[in-house]
């Protein structure tokens, strides 16, 4: 893959944007897509689109979106603890522990999700898949005055991971799956 490639890749993947939130991603596509098209367009909901002028036959579409697996911030607790909702689909189990960024008004700025620590649980409840609505966001607040100072409720959250080198000459990362049609 060639370095520019690379880098677009890395950028648009690593650009928070949960189902809502996809400026952040449309706006590197944009830049990216202006040099190789005739015309960039957005419209009102926000989908970008790259058009090549011609008169050829067939009329081809390629298509792609920017959107990413995420959470939304629906509650901050007296401790400080910020609750969430999931956008998209989640495998609630892998979650504690994770690292994720909160997309404040300002700033983001990381937490790590937390649950009901295993030695404080039942027997019967250590082997149930933790539930989202028991999960909670520890940003390191000592309470919901200093929390709310950061956080607002709706603001966005993504996983805290970006594109890595595998063997060979694979790559990870977030938002693979949704990101790499606008990568094309």
């Amino acid at each position: 893959m060639r370095p520019d490639s690379f880098e677009f890749l890395k950028a648009l993947t690593e650009a928070p944007s949960p189902s809502g939130y996809e400026q952040p991603a449309q706006k590197i596509f944009r830049a990216r897509i202006q040099n190789f098209v005739d015309e960039v367009q957005t419209d009102v909901l926000g989908n970008s689109h790259g058009v090549i002028k011609g008169k050829a036959r067939p009329v081809v579409m390629l298509a792609g979106h920017c959107d990413e697996i995420g959470f939304m911030v629906k509650y901050i607790d007296d401790q400080g603890y910020l609750y969430f909702a999931s956008i998209g689909g989640v495998d609630e189990q892998l979650l504690p522990g994770k690292r994720v960024w909160i997309h404040g008004q300002k700033q983001s700025f990381l937490g790590v999700v937390g649950r009901k620590p295993i030695h404080l649980l039942d027997p019967k409840d250590r082997e149930k898949v933790p539930q989202i609505h028991t999960q909670f966001i520890d940003i390191g607040a000592k309470n919901r005055k200093e929390a709310e100072k950061h956080v607002r409720l709706g603001d966005p959250v993504t996983f805290a991971v970006g594109l890595e080198n595998l063997l060979g000459d694979r790559v990870v990362s977030r938002a693979f799956d949704d990101k790499v049609g606008s990568f094309v």
